[in-house]
């Protein structure tokens, strides 16, 4: 990787934290969220380069952690989780409380295997004494799932 672009994608990382870190303290807690999200990775760089998919996945569970702060300063309870999907772009942050439009909380996350560890990289990253990863294959393709250790 040249230096030109090593120096242009971490500029778009640092934009997309910000973006990501605006989002979450722009939210209003008063209001219930019916699993609302916030892509990590707008433009998918995360699938150009190799490098650039482990700066993507690393800045997803940063922003994980950040927003797990700001569910925790609330009262209400809050579920938060990470989706790790085969294309960068898709990856999301997702919040869901209680709400009005009759979706299910907490979220039961049907269908997703716990405690894989086929995704090397993913597993690298995550602190899995505070967090688990989870996979799930459907329609959609092979998607993992990071959230908080129950």
């Amino acid at each position: 990787m040249d230096r030109r672009y090593k120096k242009r994608i971490e500029r778009y990382w640092r934009k997309m934290e910000k973006s990501a870190i605006e989002c979450i303290e722009n939210l209003d807690a008063s209001e219930s969220f019916d699993y609302w999200h916030c892509h990590i990775d707008w433009m998918g760089k995360g699938d150009k380069h190799e490098e650039n998919r482990v700066s993507e996945l690393h800045l997803a569970y940063e922003i994980l952690k950040k927003a797990e702060t700001y569910c925790a300063k609330h009262s209400a309870p809050i579920q938060s989780w990470l989706y790790v999907h085969e294309s960068a772009y898709e990856d999301a942050l997702y919040l869901h409380s209680e709400n009005d439009n009759g979706t299910d909380f907490p979220y039961k996350f049907e269908g997703v295997e716990w405690e894989v560890k086929d995704n090397v990289l993913l597993n690298q990253i995550v602190d899995t004494s505070v967090h688990k990863v989870g996979v799930i294959n459907n329609e959609y393709g092979i998607t993992y799932v990071v959230t908080a250790n129950a």
